[in-house]
């Protein structure tokens, strides 16, 4: 009985991170912070990251180190090439909000 009951328990947590696998690559996962609601502190645990940083970082993606995106992959049994581009596409806004910043900047100082 303790048994079926412990193998239930990791059918349950399997299911969560293979919802979660699908919601990457449906296209469902658009920003990381998305991940917030979906068990964060599971994956920070089964990935090694501390919790408040792993938490942190689902705010500010650049901060993901390369090897915590492979862990992040490897838990969730999915490319990591689905995370790089969530990834990518925040920056992407990001950045490119900065650079028309700096480039206003710089031609109205031209003129």
């Amino acid at each position: 009985m303790e048994e079926d009951n412990a193998k239930f328990k990791a059918q349950q947590k399997d299911k969560d991170l293979a919802l979660i696998k699908a919601a990457f690559e449906n296209g469902k996962i658009e920003k990381m912070s998305d991940l917030e609601k979906l068990s964060s502190t599971k994956i920070a645990a089964l990935t090694g990251i501390n919790q408040g940083r792993y938490g942190s970082k689902l705010f500010h993606p650049e901060k993901f180190t390369p090897s915590e995106i492979i862990r992040i992959s490897i838990v969730l049994d999915v490319d990591e090439s689905y995370i790089m581009k969530v990834i990518k596409k925040q920056l992407m806004r990001t950045e490119l909000e900065r650079v028309n910043k700096n480039r206003i900047k710089y031609y109205s100082k031209k003129t």
